[in-house]
C-alpha cells in the first residue's frame, strides 16, 4: 500500500496540496510551543514562559488537529470514487484504510522538515519578543532538543490516523458495489455521524456552565475551548445545519429569480447550494471556524479591556493576545482557502456542462458571485452562533451581564475580511476552472 500511495501523490501531487498545507502548519505550531515549553523546562525561560507555552501550545494544537481532521476527511471524498473503485476490483475495507493512513504518513512526513525549521525559527522569534516585552528573563534563549520537533509529527499523526478511520468509514463499509453507489450520495448525513455531533453538541452545555462560574482568567480560557467543542458540533452537523441555514439565507436570491422569471444567478446558485448541502458544508465549516474563534476571542478580548482597571490590563497583554488572534486566523485562513479551492476547481465538469447546455461565462460567474457571496454569508452566521453562547457565558462571568463588549474597530474587519477572502478564492478558481474550452473540459474531467 506504501507504494501505491506513493504512485498516486507522484500521479497527482496537486490533489494533496490542500492537505499537505494544513498538515505543515499544525507539525510547525506544535514545534514552535512545544520549544518553548522545553525551554522553561530547561531553566532558561522563566515559569512564566512554561505557562505561555503550554495555554497557547493547548488551543494551538486543539485548531491544528481540528485543521488538518477537516481537511484530511474533505481529501477522502474527493478520492471517494477511486477509492470505491478499488473496493469493486478487489480491496478489502483494511487495504482502503492503509492506502488512506499511507497517503497521510507520506504528506506528514514530507512536510515536517519544513515545518520543524518554521517552528525553531518561530519558538526563537517569540522568546526574543517576549524578553522585549519583559516577559521573559533578559538573555533567555530557546534550548534545543529533539523531542518538540518529533512531537509535533507524531500528534499530527496520530490525529491523522483518528481522522482517517472517520473519513474513510463510509467507503469502506458495506459491498463493494455499494461503496461506489453511496459516492453519489453526497447530501445524507449519516445516522452516526448526526448522533455524535448532538453528543458533542450535549457536551458543550457543561463547558458554558464552567465558563459562567470561573475566575475571570479562567473563564476566558473555557470560553475558546467551549467554542472549539461547539465548532466540533457544528463540523459534525455541518450538512443539516448548512441546509437550514442556506434555506434561510437563500431567500432574498429565491426571490430576486422569481421577479427574473428564473433567469437570477442568485436564484440558480441558492437551489444549487440548498441541494449540496454536504458539499457546501465543506466549504461553511471552515469559514464558521475562522469567524466562530474570532468573535469568541474579540468578544473575550474586549470585554477583559472593559471591566479591567485603568493600567491592569498590560501592553504585553495586549500584545500575546494580538499573537493568539493571529494564529487563530491564520489556522481559520489556510483552511478556508485549501476547501474553497479544492471544492470549486473540482465542480470543472459541472461549469462545462452548464457552458455546452447555453450558459455563457458570465453566466457561470454570476453564479459563482452569488455562490460565494451565500457561502460566506451561511459561514458567517453559523460562526456567530458559535461564539454566542460562550461568549454570553463569559460576559455574566466577567461583568453580571450576558452582553460581552465587542469592539467594532477590531471585530469589523476580521468578518469583512473572512467574507472577503471567500469571495476572492471562490471568483479567483472559478475563473480558472471556467477558462477551458466546456469540450475539453466534460472529456477530461
Amino acid at each position: 500500500m506504501l507504494r501505491l500511495a506513493m504512485a498516486a501523490l507522484r500521479a497527482r501531487p496537486s490533489s494533496f496540496a490542500g492537505l499537505a498545507a494544513a498538515l505543515l502548519p499544525a507539525v510547525a505550531v506544535i514545534t514552535l510551543f512545544g520549544s518553548l515549553i522545553a525551554t522553561a523546562i530547561g531553566g532558561d525561560g522563566g515559569s512564566r514562559l512554561g505557562v505561555i507555552g503550554g495555554a497557547f501550545g493547548e488551543i494551538a494544537m486543539l485548531m491544528a488537529l481540528f485543521v488538518v481532521a477537516d481537511t484530511l476527511s474533505f481529501s477522502v471524498r474527493r478520492q471517494a470514487r477511486d477509492l470505491a473503485l478499488l473496493r469493486t476490483s478487489g480491496a478489502t475495507p483494511a487495504q482502503v484504510e492503509r492506502l488512506v493512513r499511507c497517503q497521510m504518513l507520506l504528506v506528514t512526513l514530507l512536510v515536517s522538515p519544513p515545518a520543524w525549521v518554521l517552528g525553531s525559527w518561530g519558538a526563537r522569534w517569540f522568546l526574543t519578543e517576549l524578553v522585549a516585552r519583559g516577559i521573559a528573563p533578559a538573555g533567555a534563549a530557546v534550548s534545543w532538543s529533539p523531542w518538540p520537533l518529533l512531537i509535533g509529527t507524531a500528534a499530527t499523526l496520530v490525529v491523522g490516523v483518528g481522522a482517517t478511520k472517520i473519513a474513510a468509514r463510509r467507503t469502506v463499509r458495506g459491498r463493494p458495489s455499494e461503496a461506489l453507489a453511496q459516492t453519489a450520495q453526497e447530501g445524507r448525513l449519516g445516522w452516526l455521524r448526526g448522533i455524535a455531533g448532538l453528543l458533542v453538541l450535549a457536551g458543550a452545555v457543561p463547558m458554558v456552565m464552567l465558563t459562567l462560574g470561573q475566575p475571570v482568567e479562567k473563564s476566558a480560557q473555557a470560553a475558546l475551548l467551549g467554542s472549539l467543542i461547539l465548532m466540533s458540533a457544528v463540523g459534525l452537523l455541518g450538512p443539516l445545519l448548512t441546509r437550514l441555514a442556506t434555506v434561510l439565507l437563500g431567500l432574498p436570491f429565491r426571490l430576486a429569480g422569481a421577479r427574473h422569471r428564473g433567469h437570477a444567478g442568485g436564484a440558480l446558485a441558492a437551489d444549487n447550494l440548498r441541494g449540496h448541502a454536504h458539499r457546501l458544508s465543506s466549504a461553511v465549516v471552515p469559514i464558521a471556524l475562522l469567524v466562530g474563534l474570532s468573535t469568541t476571542f474579540a468578544a473575550v478580548t474586549g470585554t477583559l479591556q472593559h471591566v479591567a482597571p485603568p493600567g491592569a490590563y498590560a501592553e504585553s497583554d495586549n500584545w500575546l493576545r494580538g499573537v493568539e488572534l493571529a494564529m487563530l486566523a491564520g489556522f481559520g485562513s489556510v483552511a478556508t482557502v485549501n476547501t474553497l479551492v479544492s471544492l470549486t476547481a473540482s465542480r470543472r465538469r459541472e461549469y462545462a456542462l452548464l457552458a455546452l447546455t447555453g450558459a455563457t461565462r458570465w453566466q457561470l460567474m454570476r453564479m459563482l458571485g452569488a455562490e460565494a457571496t451565500l457561502t460566506a454569508m451561511v459561514g458567517v452566521l453559523l460562526g456567530v452562533l458559535v461564539a454566542a453562547p460562550t461568549s454570553m457565558a463569559f460576559a455574566v462571568a466577567a461583568t453580571g451581564g450576558p452582553l460581552p463588549t465587542v469592539p467594532l474597530r477590531a471585530y469589523g474587519p476580521l468578518v469583512l475580511g473572512t467574507v472577503a477572502l471567500t469571495v476572492l478564492t471562490i471568483l479567483v478558481t472559478g475563473a480558472r476552472a471556467t477558462s477551458e474550452p466546456a469540450a475539453t473540459a466534460v472529456s477530461t474531467a
